[in-house]
């Protein structure tokens, strides 16, 4: 299968240098011809023209995937964001060796007792990896200006669950209990993931509160993937079943990482594999909830959001117009990228 981190690398170039996107400032609203080309099967959705084009050279990748294999490792150099320090190292928890890259942004942070962010990359549990995340996390912590400690939990099939989740509680909780050992405030943990690792900081949530360990001071769900349950919502009905293009997530892929992930589990209800399924109480960590509305699993997360305040829990949530899933990985390209970077600085800095 491509690399996540290839087709990033390589679209971005293709949007970057060859010129074949419009640029958003030629984009008129008002023109019908555009908004056809923009437009999704989602009546009264469009896609922003820098996330079409995207899109365009994600479904080109797919389509050609021999041609996108190989990108040169000073491509890639191109897009990564200078730390002023960057450790790989193994952290040992619950019997567990959990590999783990720390990302230390600025001087500050190399200071000692600074706020520090536990990430959990997508690719629903059985592809990516802290490699595959270098660029879009080494951005994310220049931005956010906190110690990151990225983890390269065990993937399905594999390691099915809930070998993988188990990582991430034993990164969690030796953070927990040794934060001050790389320079990290014990009080201000906040549990990050995207996709598939907005899956699973979420339910690190559950399992701190279920094992009364200390709840982070925060989650921050990046476009989640938060229940295996088959629903009808209808952001799956339109993204999924479109048959101009693929919306990134297509129906196969879900069905695979299913199957894949849940290995031997038969209940597809089970609250640490679907949190939306799960019981929320109101002293579960405070949320920011990030959703693109070009996505198929949006309604997925707008509806978590929606149990999470209703529970209690305090919830901001953000969903960005015209946006396609994963769009954060690409903040070379798409302003909306850095602007999401940017709001979840404030929101922590808030915390």
């Amino acid at each position: 299968m491509i690399k996540k981190s290839h087709i990033l690398i390589l679209t971005a170039l293709l949007v970057i240098s060859c010129g074949q996107a419009e640029t958003p400032r030629k984009y008129i609203p008002g023109s019908e011809r555009k908004r056809e080309k923009y437009a999704t099967p989602e009546p009264g959705t469009y896609l922003k023209p820098m996330a079409y084009t995207l899109l365009m050279g994600i479904n080109k990748a797919f389509d050609e995937p021999e041609s996108y294999k190989t990108p040169a490792k000073w491509i890639r150099n191109i897009f990564v964001i200078p730390q002023k320090r960057l450790v790989d190292t193994i952290l040992r928890s619950m019997e567990l060796n959990i590999p783990v890259r720390i990302y230390y942004p600025s001087k500050k942070s190399l200071g000692g007792n600074h706020p520090v962010t536990l990430f959990l990359h997508g690719g629903g549990f059985a592809y990516g990896g802290v490699e595959e995340y270098h660029i879009m996390v080494s951005k994310l912590a220049k931005i956010i200006d906190q110690i990151i400690v990225s983890v390269d939990y065990r993937l399905a099939p594999e390691h099915p669950f809930p070998e993988g989740l188990n990582d991430c509680f034993a990164a969690l909780c030796w953070l927990q209990d040794h934060a001050a050992s790389i320079g990290a405030d014990s009080t201000r943990i906040c549990v990050m993931g995207d996709s598939a690792g907005g899956n699973l900081a979420t339910v690190l949530t559950l399992l701190c509160r279920d094992n009364e360990r200390p709840q982070p001071v925060s989650q921050i769900l990046i476009y989640p993937g938060v229940t295996f349950v088959d629903t009808h919502f209808p952001s799956r009905e339109y993204f999924v079943g479109c048959k101009e293009r693929s919306y990134v997530l297509t129906e196969d892929f879900l069905r695979s990482v299913k199957a894949m992930y849940m290995g031997g589990e038969t209940n597809d209800r089970n609250p640490y594999i679907s949190p939306l399924e799960a019981r929320l109480t109101p002293d579960l960590a405070p949320a920011l909830v990030i959703t693109a509305e070009c996505d198929p699993i949006r309604d997925d997360g707008c509806l978590y959001a929606e149990k999470l305040e209703s529970s209690g829990v305090k919830v901001d949530h953000i969903q960005y117009s015209g946006m396609i899933h994963g769009f954060m990985s690409f903040h070379m390209i798409i302003r909306e990228a850095t602007e999401a970077m940017k709001y979840i600085r404030d929101y922590t800095n808030r915390k």
